[in-house]
């Protein structure tokens, strides 16, 4: 019965179709929340002095790398400089990653693939390209 007594809406009718809209506002406020696909590594030098935060998000059409170097210096203070990434891919491309550090860990190659294995390698010099400040 969708009428009741009085000929208006039956309270039934009401609840069903308001719990129907409430359920799809949630869910579009949940899918519009997620971000999209990311990478997130944190590698420390072998004498714990040099550490980098890679972080990377894909959307739609393009992607965001973030590189950020802590150098902790001879009397303990510490700097964090942001790093220039020379990627230019459009989809998630530091998925693997791995560090391979000279001995003077003044520079550090990265190693990376995606999610099929395609990839390669980017030199970096934590002097001479990290020098965005925070």
């Amino acid at each position: 019965m969708i009428r009741d007594a009085a000929g208006g809406l039956s309270p039934l009718i009401t609840f069903t179709v308001g719990s129907i809209a409430f359920l799809l506002i949630v869910g579009a406020v949940v899918w519009f929340a997620i971000p999209g696909a990311s990478a997130k590594h944190h590698f420390v030098s072998p004498s714990g002095r040099v550490a980098l935060d890679i972080g990377e998000t894909c959307g739609e059409a393009s992607c965001e790398r973030r590189i950020i170097a802590e150098t902790v210096a001879t009397d303990g203070s510490k700097w964090r400089r942001g790093c220039r990434v020379p990627l230019t891919d459009t989809h998630l491309v530091l998925l693997n990653a791995f560090p391979l550090w000279a001995s003077d860990e003044q520079t550090v190659e990265i190693v990376y693939a995606d999610a099929q294995g395609q990839g390669g390698k980017f030199p970096l010099n934590i002097a001479a390209d990290c020098t965005e400040t925070e």
